[in-house]
């Protein structure tokens, strides 16, 4: 079996492990625990699967199984992750590429201005609707320059004239979270060694401290945080957090928030103008409207620390439940919802930090007493 990297952090009575060639995570405990650390360290199988008899008391067929099911595991997780070329190995003619742009709009976040050149409409419906609230006609000497395209059957993402990847037509995904990454770098200043991961969740924050909601999409989490922004809170983010590497903070990116048809009972007569948005179609099954952020100018450029972190769930046959929960199960949840930039110093930090977080589960379908807890979670310093 070839070289396995990895960093493990021990929580409770398992390991956390991360495969530095995959950039995936692993949870083992014993007896697989022992196997693969005998499988890292190159020893054979049938030798494992002896020492296995004598430390477990099964059969050596049972042991010999076994240890061939975590080898093959590992293997499969050491597998070397596809990455895309990085900048400047394109060709140079995508770097050349001309188009003609379907509509060139401006967009100031902070005090740094964004330019989106788009060929086709629907690139300008990934980004417009989130950001649309933050079009200007201003201009200035300096202008962050993005530009969405088609060449030979696939999307191009151009950054200030570099090209910054290039996806199949159906992988917006990837596309959409790598402009929300360029994005947040243009406006801080920052490069990507700076940042830890970006998380699907919403972040709130008094000012002080930063809750964070990890959720699938229809959770509730954005229902919440806009329930929390009347009761004074500070909306981070909503949907994609960015978290940076030194100190755990939470970075705000202001895009909007998507509130789907569900919600809008809830909501409207909190925010009147909500029932006036456009209805949005996002995807075949699902539409949304997009509330801009309630922020206070000042916490455009400040990040708070990350202490908590809710994992929530509306279900209408649950009234309300709130515990502190197991630390483990909650960081695979998180990563499920989280990218975490892939290189061995990011994930110890990871490992190391997430291990020092509280973690909560919240399902509820009473608004009020869901809000009720988080708000005396933002009390308890």
């Amino acid at each position: 079996m070839p070289s396995i990297p990895f960093i493990k952090k021990k929580i409770g009575n398992s390991y956390l492990v991360w495969f530095q060639n995959s950039n995936l995570y692993l949870q083992l405990e014993e007896p697989a625990w022992f196997v693969f650390r005998k499988t890292v360290k190159r020893c054979k199988a049938e030798t494992i699967a002896s020492e296995c008899v004598l430390r477990y008391g099964l059969t050596y067929d049972e042991c010999l199984q076994f240890v061939n099911d975590i080898r093959t595991k590992t293997a499969e997780m050491n597998q070397p992750a596809i990455l895309k070329d990085s900048a400047g190995n394109y060709p140079d003619t995508i770097e050349n590429y001309n188009f003609t742009a379907y509509s060139k709009r401006r967009y100031q976040f902070n005090d740094n201005l964004i330019e989106f050149s788009v060929e086709k409409p629907e690139f300008e419906e990934y980004l417009h609707p989130l950001i649309s609230y933050l079009e200007t006609d201003k201009t200035a000497d300096k202008i962050s320059r993005f530009e969405l395209f088609r060449y030979q059957d696939e999307t191009v993402f151009r950054l200030n004239g570099k090209v910054k990847g290039v996806w199949p037509q159906n992988d917006t995904h990837h596309l959409i979270a790598s402009i929300f990454v360029c994005m947040i770098n243009e406006m801080y200043d920052k490069s990507d060694d700076f940042w830890l991961m970006t998380v699907h969740a919403s972040a709130v924050t008094n000012g002080r401290k930063t809750i964070l909601i990890p959720a699938k999409s229809g959770s509730g989490k954005t229902t919440i945080a806009a329930l929390l922004q009347t009761r004074g809170y500070q909306l981070v983010s909503d949907d994609f957090v960015p978290i940076d590497r030194e100190l755990f903070r939470a970075w705000p990116f202001r895009i909007a928030m998507s509130v789907k048809p569900g919600a809008m009972d809830v909501l409207t007569s909190l925010y009147p103008d909500l029932e006036h948005k456009p209805l949005t179609k996002t995807s075949a099954e699902k539409t949304v409207r997009y509330l801009p952020p309630q922020n206070n100018v000042e916490l455009d450029d400040i990040a708070f620390p990350v202490k908590e972190v809710i994992m929530i769930k509306y279900d209408p046959s649950v009234e309300f439940e709130f515990e502190k929960v197991d630390q483990l199960n909650s960081i695979k949840q998180l990563l499920d919802q989280a990218w975490i930039v892939p290189n061995p110093g990011n994930a110890g930090i990871f490992l190391d930090r997430v291990a020092q977080w509280s973690f909560y589960q919240l399902t509820y379908s009473n608004n009020q007493k869901a809000l009720d807890a988080i708000t005396q979670l933002f009390e308890n310093e």
